[in-house]
């Protein structure tokens, strides 16, 4: 087994430093008294750096709509993102506008996509549709899941020739890249062992993921497109599907914090409660009562998380940061994010380099 096989087994088999934060923040919450004092031991200028999603402390920095700067940086030009599903994570809904595929590569997890919850097992394929709502379980140590995360344009172009098929796999993608979607995910489900030996294949992909080069991308995308094409020839006798509408399984909730999302530059609290025809103060303890967080402190939040993602991600300058996030001028904008980060965004961006752990995947979030 050559060197680079063996890191990538070692890194999909040990817990990372976020896991095992995450594995004693699972076994605290079983108890209302060990969870309080594990809450009260964390440094919370360290979970907010880190990306760590909890709930029960920090609600504010969990997104529930994802875009694709969140994962693809215009900076490193890839078009496909994979990572292994922190282990222990504590489940967050939440949706993208990209495809993600699940990958069940050990062990059994749970995954609530739209109001269903699913069991999945090792070998299982799962293809999630732009704009569903879902979250995924990992409560083992025995259990390793990938995520597959594809910008809408590769997935275009990569599968087209899948599109031109009359059976339900053409149906998801066309409806997915046109936003007309009825099939909220497929399942496939390739076993344990079998004829296109996935396991290996995805492996591979994921060392390659690993140890990106200048080639790599061009390289994945060509391995995933073999991919997907071994699992329809082999395994399209065991999809599962769901046809199901949409709009019933978006709670009241999660639309609204949405739609802040997507309008976060300019929205106020007046402007959500007469898109969604609620009362003012009804939408405001509808978004206390899901955030922890008064609307003003949820959109500043969300505003933060912006600006984090784009000084890591971009090259722009405060300034254009502070006026593309609709802030009147760049020393409000430095101000909040210092209040919200204890740095200033300079002071951040040259920062966050260096104080990354090893062996950690802190610059973004599981899903």
């Amino acid at each position: 087994m050559n060197q680079k096989l063996k890191e990538t087994f070692r890194e999909i088999t040990e817990l990372n430093c976020d896991e095992k934060f995450y594995k004693s923040y699972f076994e605290a919450s079983k108890s209302q008294d060990t969870l309080e004092q594990f809450l009260a031991d964390i440094d919370k200028e360290d979970a907010i750096r880190r990306h760590l999603v909890i709930p029960d402390l920090l609600p504010n920095i969990i997104s529930y709509y994802m875009d694709d700067d969140e994962y693809f940086s215009e900076n490193d030009g890839r078009n496909i993102f994979i990572s292994r599903h922190n282990r222990y994570t504590p489940g967050f809904t939440h949706k993208h506008n990209f495809f993600e595929i699940v990958y069940v590569y050990s062990g059994k997890c749970v995954q609530n996509i739209g109001r269903e919850r699913l069991c999945f097992q090792r070998g299982d394929f799962i293809f999630i549709a732009p704009g569903v709502f879902h979250n995924i379980e990992v409560s083992n140590d025995n259990t390793t899941v990938f995520n597959i995360l594809l910008k809408k344009a590769t997935f275009y172009q990569m599968f087209t020739p899948l599109m031109k098929q009359n059976d339900i796999v053409s149906e998801f993608f066309s409806e997915g890249l046109y936003n007309s979607q009825h099939i909220n995910y497929l399942i496939f489900h390739t076993g344990a062992t079998g004829k296109a030996n996935i396991q290996k294949h995805m492996i591979q992909l994921y060392q390659e993921h690993l140890f990106h080069d200048a080639c790599s991308d061009q390289i994945m995308i060509g391995m995933m497109t073999m991919l997907v094409g071994l699992i329809t020839r082999y395994y399209l006798s065991t999809v599962e599907s769901s046809l199901t509408d949409n709009k019933r399984q978006e709670p009241d909730h999660f639309m609204v914090l949405n739609y802040i999302q997507l309008n976060l530059n300019t929205v106020t609290l007046t402007e959500v409660a007469k898109h969604f025809g609620f009362s003012v103060s009804y939408c405001s303890r509808l978004i206390k009562a899901s955030t922890g967080l008064s609307f003003n402190e949820w959109k500043s939040a969300l505003r933060m998380r912006r600006a984090e993602r784009m000084l890591l991600n971009t090259n722009k300058t405060v300034a254009v940061i502070s006026e593309e996030l609709g802030y009147m001028n760049p020393e409000t904008f430095i101000r909040s994010f210092k209040k919200f980060t204890q740095m200033t965004p300079t002071q951040y961006r040259k920062q966050i380099d260096i104080q990354k752990p090893e062996k950690c995947d802190t610059d973004m979030p599981s899903l």
